[in-house]
């Protein structure tokens, strides 16, 4: 063990200067939602795409300061089929009013950015047109709709057309994903090379061009010190009810084993908690067992 915390602890900044690092990064997506709230529809870019890797709290970090907010939103999933979540947006501004500002939280939204036509579509939501525009029959669906998604939908129908369009000018739209949207020198260099995949990507970047986009893309140091402020500044142990000391030893864990855990998210601060819990006397064992690879690549 002596031997692998020595190598992973090699070119790592201080425990003081992770956690610096992870608060500054932590405390700019909380600036960026807070920020949100109070910007104009009127604004050039008034949606926002947020990145990190996964477990870092993001749902809760953006619906906390919503909620705080005198802003009026809604969390919608983005993971689903483009008819869901246009029913989504659909049943938002048939019950409120397409006239009326409203924020829209995507929560991991990669789903409605999985494809070209996707991507189309959600260019025309958020600029151009602005309208949410579902062009395929409706006949074999409406059987599994509410009663008010139905009312909904025909509301938004034009007579005569298949589907449904929503405006969407009266909403915008944060969204949060585990996918970092592709940046234009990812897109030429792809295309340079021939890639298949370049096609998607120049969508995906477009939609980038559309957004306000921030990307945590965390070192092992910032990563590490986010997941230390977390810890430090919200609730997130509470329910398992750990002492000091335990919520360090978990966090020196993680530290010393960088490279080879198998979870580096608040889930895995979590699990690691209700060991100590569970196994009082040999939960270090147990982490090595259960949260260690067996390799030594890098991080």
């Amino acid at each position: 063990m002596s031997l692998t915390k020595s190598k992973n602890r090699s070119n790592r900044g201080s425990k003081k200067e992770s956690l610096i690092k992870g608060q500054q990064k932590r405390n700019r997506l909380i600036e960026l939602v807070q920020n949100f709230t109070q910007i104009q529809q009127t604004e050039k870019y008034p949606h926002l795409y947020i990145y990190s890797p996964p477990g870092l709290g993001k749902t809760f970090t953006v619906n906390q300061h919503l909620q705080t907010s005198e802003t009026l939103f809604f969390t919608v999933s983005g993971n689903t089929s483009m008819f869901a979540f246009g029913i989504q947006l659909a049943v938002i501004n048939y019950q409120i009013s397409p006239t009326v500002p409203i924020i829209i939280y995507v929560d991991d939204c990669d789903e409605i950015f999985k494809n070209e036509q996707n991507c189309n579509t959600m260019k025309n939501v958020l600029d151009g047109e602005k309208k949410f525009v579902y062009e395929r029959s409706l006949a074999s669906q409406m059987s599994n709709l509410s009663d008010l998604q139905k009312e909904a939908i025909q509301y938004y129908n034009e007579d005569g057309k298949m589907g449904f369009s929503v405006p969407t000018d009266n909403l915008r739209f944060i969204f949060t994903s585990n996918f970092r949207l592709p940046i234009d020198d990812e897109v030429k260099d792809s295309r340079n090379k021939g890639k298949r995949t370049s096609v998607l990507m120049a969508h995906k970047n477009a939609i980038r061009s559309r957004c306000k986009v921030a990307d945590f893309d965390l070192s092992p140091d910032e990563h590490w010190g986010w997941i230390y402020d977390v810890v430090l500044n919200t609730d997130c142990l509470d329910k398992i009810n750990l002492s000091e000391f335990h919520k360090g030893a978990i966090l020196e864990f993680m530290r010393d084993n960088w490279s080879r855990l198998t979870e580096r998210s608040i889930r895995s601060i979590e699990k690691l908690g209700e060991i100590i819990n569970s196994h009082p006397e040999n939960y270090e064992t147990i982490w090595e067992i259960d949260y260690l690879k067996n390799d030594n690549h890098g991080y």
